[in-house]
């Protein structure tokens, strides 16, 4: 096959399984009921604790939040809305969310995500109507605080949610980003080319996984978190982890863990590239050239961080508090500190001040 084919055949396979996923929750959530298109603001009134889902082909999707309890939607392109009464909701709520199954054509050759299910918590007790938002253009959808579920899927373009708390919520991206601010509660995002990015948030149970794409959390709070990429590097920016399980994989890419507080038990290893670590003398560090094992104030939460081919990089809270590492690693620090994106996932050069730690004994 020759490339200009083998490009036409590999979108054709992502569409069919992006529309595959789409059909997917779209069953479980619609039946046929009325749209309105427009592109215009419209104001729905769902009743309490709704179920929002929003796709657009191509463009932007912005999720807030108000006190009122009403949903609006404001968009540039051409949208259609409909809203699905609270019987259909239950009935087709879906247990589990699906992860499709991507292909990426890379320098490397095609990289694929596997499927997967996330499951979903279940609804809180009461009625709950849903309300679709399908379309393209950039769109911005203001929820109610005490919205139970949000579903965000963009073909081309990205997903920003922003001030949801206490809720479930899913961000699909083909190419583009997500990116949560001051978001809590239990979550799934997937960009298959992009970078995901976390600020001030809080998680009850989150997955999050690219294939070329970088992953950063700054501020962030993690009871059970699983994060993986397999080209870009993987940054827990000033970062604390309540009681739970928390795992970081990059195949290709990076993992920086910087922890802002608290007991810790980490587990650092890499195939092919080294650990460093910046955690101080008094810490309890054992390290090896490839394997890392730190105790910090006394233990507490597993956290463990691996990668293929990349580096570990472990410190204390957050790399603005390292001036010597972001003079060592610029692209790390342009990445923590959200500067344009390189072209290319962010890569570690071994810092010459940071030393290796002895074997353990």
């Amino acid at each position: 096959m020759n490339p200009p084919l083998e490009r036409r055949y590999n979108r054709r396979v992502n569409s069919i399984e992006w529309r595959g996923a789409m059909l997917f929750l779209l069953a479980c959530l619609c039946v046929v009921f009325p749209a309105h298109a427009r592109a215009e603001s419209t104001l729905l009134d769902p009743g309490p604790a709704p179920v929002v889902v929003a796709m657009m082909r191509s463009g932007s999707i912005t999720i807030r939040t108000w006190d009122r309890p009403q949903v609006q939607i404001d968009s540039d392109g051409q949208v259609q809305s409909q809203q699905i009464p609270p019987e259909e909701v239950q009935r087709r709520f879906p247990a589990q969310i699906p992860l499709v199954a991507q292909t990426l054509r890379t320098p490397r050759g095609p990289i694929s995500l596997p499927p997967e299910r996330f499951v979903a918590p279940p609804l809180p007790p009461g009625p709950h109507s849903g309300i679709v938002v399908r379309g393209y253009g950039k769109t911005t959808i203001t929820i109610p605080r005490d919205t139970a579920m949000v579903i965000a899927r963009v073909g081309r373009g990205f997903v920003a949610i922003r001030g949801y708390r206490r809720g479930f919520f899913v961000a699909l991206v083909h190419t583009g980003r997500v990116q949560l601010n001051g978001v809590s509660g239990t979550g799934a995002v997937q960009v298959l080319s992009g970078p995901i990015v976390a600020v001030n948030s809080s998680f009850t149970r989150l997955r999050a996984r690219t294939v070329r794409g970088n992953l950063i959390f700054e501020g962030c709070n993690a009871m059970q978190i699983e994060a993986s990429s397999v080209l870009g590097s993987i940054a827990y920016d000033n970062g604390r982890f309540q009681p739970g399980l928390a795992h970081f994989q990059s195949e290709h890419g990076n993992v920086a863990l910087g922890i802002a507080s608290g007991g810790v038990q980490i587990g650092a290893h890499s195939a092919a590239g080294h650990i460093y670590s910046d955690l101080g003398s008094g810490e309890n560090v054992q390290s090896s050239a490839n394997d890392a094992r730190a105790i910090l104030n006394g233990g507490g939460p597993v956290v463990t961080a691996t990668s293929g081919t990349g580096a570990v990089i472990l410190y204390h809270g957050s790399i603005r508090e390292h001036p010597q590492l972001q003079r060592r690693l610029p692209m790390f620090r342009a990445t923590i500190l959200r500067r344009p994106p390189a072209r290319r996932p962010a890569t570690f050069r071994r810092p010459p001040a940071f030393r290796r730690g002895k074997p353990p004994s």
